[in-house]
């Protein structure tokens, strides 16, 4: 897996920062995962990445689908 396949390919795209702090803070509330906002190198919009250490769901790539913890370890 490729940089720009784990930061950017797949991923919800927001406009401006803020609306992707709002969906964090979402998905928190509804008792999801912790999430951190930054702004992607490939596309320069705001996606939603989780914390260091912290990725345990399904990832599309162009190859197929993965589980990130299949990918780290």
């Amino acid at each position: 897996m490729n940089d720009y396949e784990r930061s950017c390919y797949g991923k919800t795209r927001f406009l401006i920062r803020a609306h992707a702090k709002q969906r964090a803070s979402t998905i928190r509330r509804e008792g999801g995962g912790h999430f951190r906002t930054y702004q992607c190198r490939h596309c320069g919009l705001w996606h939603l990445g989780n914390l260091p250490g912290r990725a345990s769901h399904l990832r599309t790539t162009p190859q197929g689908v993965y589980h990130l913890k299949d990918l780290t370890t």
